[in-house]
């Protein structure tokens, strides 16, 4: 494996759509419901949360190897376990990455307002207190927050220069699919996990009830759609996209379905995450249906 390439996999590129997720579509979400916001800003605070998360996988990497939590024989093995680069490196490709994740957001500040600097210094500090919340069954939680709630507001704001808290009416179409890719890991290493003396939330919640809030977390930005379409928060045409979306939905549910009859689920937390990127597209499609209408 090349340099370039074990530098780029570090970063766990397949897990970015959930954080590309809030931002691309609270950008959009913003463009139907205001005539006059900075798209321009909205893209650039894309770039900025993609840099955060992939600073935090790669401290979320280092951490589970120094705790025992990843090792050689774990199902989806990390950068660190597979011999491609040490603790060390990952250590200090995270530490650079976040340095340059920090200056992006304090340019962006100085074009936007002070208040960005609260709503990303809050979202920083959740991204990198993720390994220890994890560890003690708050990362279910932390994820909520840090690609969910502090993504939308961000946006929101650069966009408009203000807080807008109507625009959370846009995150439980994607932000429960992003805590169930971490579910759906969690649920995978519960006995891994045991044995390194740490608690995730499935731990805590057992098997059986795992199962069921994954459910849960696949299926409901489609019953989110059809609550805002209802209530007047979303175009009835937001249905038909999330309908064709949770086509994907479908298949990991009876991939988890089949999980307490001996079945697999080492590859479910890329799936979900495939999920989100079927979900997004979608979406984005019926919001630009909508602009250009």
């Amino acid at each position: 494996m090349n340099t370039l390439k074990r530098y780029f996999i570090a970063t766990r590129p397949w897990s970015f759509p959930v954080s590309i997720a809030p931002v691309l579509l609270t950008t959009f979400y913003m463009c139907t419901i205001y005539q006059d916001v900075n798209t321009l800003y909205g893209f650039w605070a894309l770039v900025g949360i993609v840099l955060f998360h992939a600073a935090g996988n790669m401290f979320s990497d280092y951490w589970d190897y120094k705790k025992g939590v990843d090792t050689e024989q774990m199902a989806g093995g990390s950068i660190i376990t597979s011999g491609a680069m040490s603790a060390q490196q990952v250590l200090v490709y995270a530490l650079v990455v976040l340095a340059v994740a920090v200056l992006n957001g304090l340019a962006l500040t100085l074009c936007t307002g002070w208040q960005l600097l609260l709503i990303g210094g809050i979202g920083a500090v959740l991204a990198m207190a993720y390994p220890w919340l994890k560890f003690h069954a708050l990362g279910d939680l932390d994820i909520l927050f840090t690609f969910g709630i502090i993504p939308t507001l961000g946006t929101a704001f650069v966009m408009t220069g203000e807080i807008v808290w109507s625009s959370l009416w846009i995150t439980p179409t994607f932000a429960t699919i992003t805590v169930a890719v971490l579910h759906a890991n969690n649920t995978r290493d519960v006995l891994r996990d045991g044995n390194a003396d740490i608690k995730t939330f499935a731990m805590l919640i057992g098997p059986r009830m795992s199962r069921w809030l994954y459910y849960m977390e696949v299926w409901t930005p489609l019953l989110w759609v059809i609550v805002c379409v209802a209530t007047g928060h979303l175009h009835w045409i937001m249905i038909i996209v999330s309908l064709m979306a949770s086509v994907v939905a479908f298949r990991n549910t009876r991939i988890m379905a089949q999980w307490d009859k001996g079945g697999k689920i080492d590859m479910l937390d890329q799936m979900t995450a495939q999920q989100q990127i079927v979900n997004v597209l979608m979406l984005t499609l019926g919001f630009l249906v909508l602009i250009l209408w």
